[in-house]
């Protein structure tokens, strides 16, 4: 199903066909923006995400193991979360809100009140106590991207086309919005000629 919102009633046309113009759209659940920046989508996410936490609220306040309802996080709220995440393209604020609310999230799991003054890295160290190591969602989600970005790299289809494409015409002026390879080549330290060298190595 397919939500969108309107731009000015404007069309255009495609093979003599009506297409609507439009500032964003839902498609599968993900919501696209015309700029192609992941931020509203993002937002989406973690605000589906913190009522599904919500919802659970009497989940949490019950005297169940911290184990059971860490998995029950992961499991449910987690997942609603990074539906989609490996089309997005993180910015500093985006991966701040993502961090913001895990730990959030964490606090209330621990019963840890802000006004503990109790540290973000001190509820982590609690955590690692209880369950053992666990993968932050915001690893989790660059993780995914990386292992996205290998799988359209190593297959011969439109996406590693529209990925490793390039468009006619000038770049616009001024500060270049971030793509979603600035994010892959940020993470590894490694130029895209040597991202697509290495993508054929599957485990690496």
């Amino acid at each position: 199903m397919v939500s969108s919102e309107r731009v000015n009633d404007a069309f255009v046309t495609m093979d003599d066909e009506p297409l609507e113009l439009v500032h964003k759209f839902k498609y599968l659940g993900a919501t696209l923006h015309e700029d192609g920046s992941s931020t509203v989508e993002v937002r989406t996410r973690i605000a589906l995400a913190t009522a599904a936490f919500a919802k659970l609220g009497k989940i949490w306040k019950s005297s169940i193991s911290f184990k059971a309802k860490h998995k029950l996080f992961r499991s449910v709220v987690s997942s609603i979360l990074t539906y989609g995440c490996e089309t997005w393209t993180l910015l500093t604020d985006t991966e701040r809100r993502i961090q913001a609310f895990e730990n959030k999230c964490l606090r209330k799991l621990l019963r840890i009140s802000y006004k503990d003054h109790v540290t973000n890295e001190s509820v982590r160290e609690l955590v690692v106590a209880y369950v053992g190591p666990q993968e932050p969602l915001l690893a989790t989600v660059k993780r995914r991207e990386l292992a996205w970005f290998g799988h359209v790299t190593r297959h011969d289809s439109l996406s590693k086309t529209i990925l490793q494409g390039t468009l006619e015409g000038k770049r616009r002026r001024g500060r270049q919005r971030k793509a979603w390879c600035d994010n892959i080549k940020e993470w590894t330290g490694m130029a895209m000629y040597e991202l697509v060298r290495s993508a054929s190595d599957r485990d690496a």
